[in-house]
């Protein structure tokens, strides 16, 4: 007897509704209770018309006596050999089961009572245990993981004295390895595993659990939330992941095998994972068909999954045309062959032509199985992974869908489908670190930012606290911003433009990594009492800058907080930084910047004032700024003579303009910005560079008044302070190996010009 989807559902809907809150209603069980006189002698367990009462109490309504009576059916148990111990085990057994597949199953007994029961009085003498119905609704409930976690206690503390003892805590490892089964891991050495997790909630050594760490251990130490159902890193794989699609050649569903025909067009629901296609109407008969995402153990091979060619193809293996369901399509290797021709195919997947960059579900699975080899026992990761090998680097993808546009979400699920969507993360709901730790294990990796400079800051700073086992993987860049300065210097472009992204794959697989630096900020303000924004960050990837450029870009800022819905292209955003910045060259709000600043560069003042007036001050690490501008400039031929590194601007014709910029160098470029005028015309190409101040390897200024500043394109205003900027560390990044880009100049030292 099975509990249906539909029924199912209409459950989790009430749930959702409901008013209460189950570990306030555990005291109606009690002696003073309401529910109290359905409960058995032994207070284990409940009729049905006690049931009923409980669930009417619960959600607020009368549930519909069919869903009642299904529910009722679905917790009977076969009696076991040990009552105290083997019922409670089974009963927990078959709800765990029925949470995860959403299904209910019954032995034969069940199936004799269902075959007779017309109305309520085949209840009659049939009662249900409560503590698998009190989990169960749990699950259902929309709380947090520490609530489920309590409530399970106290179903688990049978005495209620207010921990768990070793009889509790043996059940509860019972129940963990019966989820662990029906999940098909490898049990053989599960169960040490476990009574040392276990062990391992007793902090204090007192030989019980109490409930303080019993959701401190939940939380952190091992996997409770996945034993007992309540995951959400580790559902279940098999689930297809619905999207409306429009197809632009004839195309089959997989259930009825009719032709897809839709307003608009051929209209049809796609798996976005594994291309499982059907009609609206016949979703609900679709086969739970969906990819494992990992495996239960490391294995070297992988079988290829199969899936009905539902469109015509070409036969991979003899190369004639493969009409509609005549043959298979893997869905790793995209490899689609004649039914004829499966037995002349090898069964082991290769994983396509990305198979330089695919993790494979048979090398990701649950790190507690493999808990010796983790050197971090108290992670929070329930995922490991490992290496397929040396002929592969799997590549991690941190996509930003916010980021340019919203062009994100498209790159999202088309990565999803040509790679292991393990590998693939929408870091705006989950942030980077989940990718991060599941990949610091992986011997050779790679790491793929999706998104703007902003972006690939916050990615490199939470690589920063990631201890990598086998050393730091490089980062690739597929711009989604929209500056990417940081993209173009390191020749991936300065935008994504729908471009193919298996040649986009295919060039980080030929790309070289390089060192980048990075520098680290410190920001004392000189009065506490002073008003003003916390700096966005501590550290610089980019560039620095003070006055006229970080006015327009804190305006630009101010505007799209206020008015979001008139920045939504990147077009727009152009056309927004143009208007500003003529209004700051009317309104010159920065003008005699070098009046209120000092400046000292590896300990040398410099002489701001010998000079054209200047409005703002930039520091470089990258040969790109406002969406492509050089203000370092190009450097011209050395004359063979020494040159010291930092310069009065009455001396710039003895030799800085010979110094080369590098990102790799440990030094830091200083510029001088004379107006927002002089800007604008480096952008357009009007002028070469901006004023060369100095190069070095350390930076302190101090203002006088408050100035607008901004880190890497994140503007904020700043009181009066004095600034410490010194070199934090390198990092590796991959460099585009793309001959056509005009870029390279911009990331290497540049070559000298033949003009002196």
């Amino acid at each position: 007897m099975l509990l249906s989807p539909e029924q199912f559902t209409r459950l989790t809907e009430y749930a959702a509704y409901s008013s209460h809150q189950l570990k306030d209603m555990l005291v109606e069980f009690e002696q003073e209770g309401i529910f109290y006189k359905y409960l058995s002698d032994d207070l284990q367990t409940i009729d049905f018309e006690g049931m009923r009462h409980f669930l009417t109490v619960y959600f607020g309504a009368e549930l519909p006596a069919d869903l009642v009576e299904q529910l009722f059916l679905s917790f009977l148990a076969k009696p076991t050999k040990n009552p105290s111990m083997d019922r409670r085990c089974s009963v927990f057994e078959d709800t765990l089961n029925s949470v995860r597949s959403n299904l209910y199953t019954l032995g034969e007994k069940l199936e004799k009572l269902t075959s007779s029961h017309d109305d309520k009085a085949s209840f009659e003498g049939q009662r249900i245990p409560l503590k698998p119905l009190v989990c169960y609704l749990q699950l259902l409930e929309g709380a947090s993981p520490e609530n489920k976690l309590e409530v399970v206690f106290h179903v688990y503390d049978s005495d209620c004295n207010g921990y768990l003892d070793k009889a509790e805590t043996e059940a509860i490892i019972e129940q963990m390895m019966n989820v662990a089964k029906h999940l098909q891991w490898d049990t053989s050495e599960l169960e040490p595993i476990l009574r040392q997790m276990m062990s391992e909630i007793d902090y204090d050594n007192d030989g019980i659990v109490s409930l303080d760490e019993w959701k401190r251990g939940g939380m952190t130490t091992i996997p409770l939330l996945v034993l007992l159902g309540f995951d959400t890193e580790m559902k279940e794989d098999g689930s297809h992941l619905w999207k409306l699609r429009h197809f632009s050649k004839p195309t089959y569903c997989h259930v009825c095998r009719l032709l897809l025909v839709g307003w608009g067009g051929k209209q049809g629901l796609s798996c976005s994972v594994c291309k499982y296609t059907v009609h609206s109407r016949c979703v609900r008969n679709a086969e739970t068909c969906c990819i494992r995402t990992f495996s239960n153990r490391q294995t070297d091979t992988m079988p290829h999954h199969w899936i009905d060619a539902n469109s015509a193809e070409k036969c991979a293996k003899c190369r004639a045309n493969v009409g509609a369901f005549q043959g298979k399509r893997c869905r790793w290797c995209h490899n689609t062959v004649h039914t004829k021709c499966l037995t002349q195919w090898p069964e082991v997947c290769d994983l396509g032509v990305l198979n330089h960059h695919i993790l494979p579900p048979s090398h990701i699975f649950p790190a507690f199985l493999e808990r010796k080899t983790i050197k971090q026992p108290h992670s929070t990761n329930l995922l490991q992974a490992v290496s397929p090998g040396s002929h592969c680097r799997p590549l991690l993808c941190l996509i930003n869908p916010k980021s340019g546009g919203k062009q994100g979400v498209k790159v999202l699920r088309k990565l999803e489908f040509m790679l292991n969507p393990r590998q693939v993360y929408d870091i705006s709901k989950t942030g980077p670190e989940p990718g991060l730790q599941l990949f610091s294990t992986i011997q050779s990796c790679h790491v793929l930012v999706c998104g703007g400079d902003g972006t690939i800051g916050w990615v490199l700073e939470a690589m920063d606290k990631i201890q990598w086992e086998h050393g730091r993987p490089p980062v690739a860049v597929l711009p989604l911003g929209t500056g990417n300065d940081l993209a173009r210097c390191l020749r991936w472009g300065g935008g994504y433009e729908n471009e193919s992204l298996q040649k986009i794959l295919h060039s980080i697989e030929k790309a070289q990594p390089m060192m980048m630096d990075r520098w680290q900020i410190k920001i004392e303000q000189r009065k506490k009492t002073d008003k003003g924004d916390p700096p966005p960050y501590n550290i610089i990837n980019n560039y620095f800058s003070i006055g006229v450029d970080a006015s327009i870009a804190h305006r630009f800022h101010v505007m799209r907080e206020k008015f979001p819905e008139k920045f939504n292209s990147r077009m727009r955003n152009k056309l927004w930084y143009f208007e500003l910045g003529t209004t700051e060259t009317l309104s010159a709000t920065c003008k005699n910047l070098h009046e209120q600043i000092d400046i000292l560069c590896d300990g040398e003042t410099l002489d701001l004032g010998n000079g054209p007036t200047l409005e703002g001050i930039a520091l470089l690490n990258i040969a790109s700024i406002y969406g492509g501008s050089n203000l370092w400039g190009r450097s011209r031929k050395s004359t063979g003579l020494r040159v010291p590194l930092i310069f009065t601007p009455g001396s710039i014709g003895g030799g800085l303009q010979h110094r080369v910029q590098d990102i790799g160098d440990g030094l830091i470029e200083v510029v001088g910005l004379e107006s927002a005028t002089q800007i604008g015309q480096i952008k357009a190409g009007v002028r070469a560079a901006a004023r060369r101040l100095s190069q070095c390897s350390t930076v302190v200024i101090q203002t006088h008044k408050p100035f607008p500043m901004q880190i890497d394109g994140e503007p904020w205003m700043q009181p009066p302070c004095i600034i410490q900027i010194t070199h934090m560390n390198q990092v590796p990044m991959l460099v585009a190996n793309n001959r056509k880009t005009k870029t390279w100049n911009l990331l290497r030292r540049q070559p000298a010009s033949e003009d002196n």
